[in-house]
């Protein structure tokens, strides 16, 4: 096929066919790219883009021509796209394209163009090869491999850089064969599959990441994207230079804000930064430190178990108030804190914000105020930027906009869900289950062929109790305890939820946030055995996701919160539970925050079984319309 252009999904990417350095022709094809941008970014192409496209893709098209030649391709279903990937028979290109005119100085993971900083070209390219080589489902059929193109420009770096036609067509022989249309479906209609936790590889690398966490994460498919790259950058540089300062970055659920955090957190420590990396959930604290194991690092002027460095940010009562952002915080042990990063800082009361302001030097809060579950948590924009302003300490905002572990537009519909608007998961594998042994008998069959799959559930019907098996632990069976006596040894309620009767079923909740969660979200325990709340599934995620999808929320032309299920009694007077009685305004809110998080665990697939039968036959009407 010659001087054929075919576009993919919404916009991008484009597929060339055919190619040629006709002026015609490039300008056809840049005037489909700015198309597609418009109708991929939602608004026009900027002028350095559309110049770049006109600079180097006529050099491009000379030297490929006879393969077909993917442009504008997107990375994890979010904003970043490669170049170019020439695609040959059992082997594809990546090609970054630059068309800088002015200077260019590296400094760090950026360059420096006409004194703009920008993303290193080359940390760009062993991005986007890394993670097409270790988490795309091509990689399978196909060998990848990359070169940075610069026209107008001269730079050197430490990867492949090529500066003219002769450079670029030394890779004719390594593609061999020019693809076919079947060679081109696997890259384009292939996906990213993100199938090594982020958990277990920080357990494997935990020493090379003390070294150098960007590029260890980079190396194994965990690079970070351009809005991710500058937030560690700035960060780095105000520790540097011993600013008083605070970071504010919000995320959408799965935008990478844990990696960030985790990224901020091992860097501060290879430069000898007095850090610690914070948490309110229990659950996620207690994987992590697991991870990390024995090792030690240097903190000051003593060594300090890795472990030890991941604190709560808040304890409450039970902890006798000794969280990092809490009055009786030890500062004697670790005196004046040159970082603190606070994740999942939607959790956060006012008062943990406020004191937050004075523990380090420079502070960085990610949060989501999608993910807020208990009435008395405050992390929104409006308090941090409030106690910022009272402690008279300068702030900087990020936004990172767009999910990298689940497609952007699964995350849309499933929010458009939630409020009501319909429901399309597209491409994803999204699946309601009338049966539940059906469901769980499917996520065996994906277990047992080596992929991670986990169990979440409302937080209904029973409340859980630590360390034992007693009746109101039991989650998914018959039948189902809402209040137990245990000196009595006899349930005093049960649910009248009866749909597992006659169910050779028994599925309990984890309650051991010391050593069953690690295990659990390590893939360590049986995942079809236990089942997690949101708050042991917020942070956590798998492969394939069985939901249960419970009689709090339900749809009855409009969500409505249905208080008689609820057993989460956390956070006493502002609990859900309380809350459903008497405010079920803000009630709703929470619990479609609760099911925002549940319903984005999966990065593969998300399957659904609903206790409220109305409910199930609704979200059915909407995938079937």
């Amino acid at each position: 096929m010659d001087g054929v252009v075919e576009v993919f999904g919404e916009g991008f990417p484009v597929v060339v066919w055919g190619a040629s350095g006709d002026r015609d022709f490039v300008r056809n094809v840049v005037s489909e790219l700015s198309r597609g941008y418009r109708a991929f970014v939602g608004e026009n192409a900027e002028y350095e883009e559309v110049l770049g496209w006109s600079k180097v893709l006529p050099v491009v098209f000379d030297v490929f021509g006879s393969f077909p030649i993917v442009l504008e391709y997107p990375v994890l279903g979010g904003p970043e796209r490669i170049d170019v990937i020439v695609v040959g028979r059992r082997r594809a290109l990546v090609i970054e394209g630059k068309y800088w005119s002015d200077d260019v100085r590296r400094v760090n993971h950026f360059v420096l163009v006409g004194g703009e900083k920008r993303i290193d070209p080359c940390y760009q390219l062993e991005n986007y090869v890394s993670k097409l080589r270790y988490l795309h489902s091509a990689s399978r059929r196909f060998e990848f491999d990359g070169a940075v193109f610069f026209d107008g420009a001269m730079y050197r770096d430490g990867c492949k850089i090529m500066l003219n036609r002769e450079s670029l067509s030394l890779w004719l022989d390594w593609l061999d064969e020019p693809g076919d249309r079947d060679s081109v479906s696997e890259i384009v209609n292939g996906r990213f599959e993100i199938s090594k936790e982020l958990i277990r590889f920080i357990s494997e690398n935990k020493e090379a990441l003390l070294k150098g966490a960007v590029d260890t994460l980079l190396g194994g498919g965990y690079g970070l994207t351009e809005e991710q790259l500058v937030v560690v950058g700035d960060v780095m540089d105000s520790l540097e230079a011993g600013e008083d300062k605070a970071f504010i970055v919000k995320g959408v659920s799965g935008s990478g804000k844990t990696l960030v955090a985790l990224t901020l957190f091992f860097e501060a420590l290879s430069m000898g930064y007095k850090t610690l990396l914070t948490y309110r959930n229990n659950r996620l604290l207690n994987t992590i430190r697991k991870s990390l194991g024995d090792i030690s690092v240097a903190l000051g002027r003593r060594r300090e178990r890795l472990s030890g460095l991941i604190r709560f940010y808040s304890m409450g009562p039970q902890g006798r108030y000794r969280g990092v952002a809490e009055k009786n915080f030890p500062i004697d042990k670790y005196g004046f804190l040159d970082l603190v990063i606070y994740d999942e800082a939607q959790r956060m009361t006012y008062e943990n914000i406020n004191v937050s302001m004075r523990r380090s030097k420079v502070k960085v809060y990610f949060y989501d105020d999608d993910q807020v579950l208990i009435g008395d948590e405050s992390g929104v924009r409006e308090s941090f930027i409030e106690a910022a302003s009272t402690n008279k300490v300068p702030y900087k905002e990020y936004t990172f906009s767009s999910p990298r572990r689940i497609p952007a537009s699964y995350l849309i519909s499933v929010n458009e869900l939630l409020e009501g608007r319909g429901f399309n998961p597209g491409g994803f594998d999204f699946r309601v289950y009338d049966d539940i042994q059906e469901m769980l008998k499917r996520l065996g069959e994906l277990r047992d062929r080596g992929h991670r799959v986990a169990l979440v559930a409302a937080f209904t019907e029973t409340p859980g109790r630590k360390k034992a098996k007693t009746p109101d632990n039991l989650r998914i069976g018959y039948p189902l305890c809402m209040r137990y006596n245990t000196k009595e040894g006899k349930c005093l309620k049960y649910s009248d939820l009866d749909i597992y009767k006659g169910l050779d079923i028994e599925i309990y909740w984890l309650m051991d946030e010391k050593n069953e969660y690690p295990q659990y979200w390590m893939g360590k325990l049986d995942p079809l055995k236990y089942c997690a709340s949101v708050y042991g599934a917020q942070g956590f995620e798998a492969e394939y996701v069985g939901v249960i999808w419970g009689r709090d929320l339900i749809w009855r032309d409009g969500w409505r919160v249905n208080p008689n299920p609820i057993t989460d009694n956390i956070g006493n007077a502002v609990s859900l539970a309380s809350l459903a009685r008497k405010d079920p305004k803000q009630a709703l809110k929470l619990l479609k925050n609760r099911y925002l998080i549940l319903l984005t665990r999966g990065t593969k697939g998300v399957y659904v079984f609903f206790e409220d039968k109305d409910t199930g036959e609704f979200i059915k009407s909407l995938l079937r319309g």
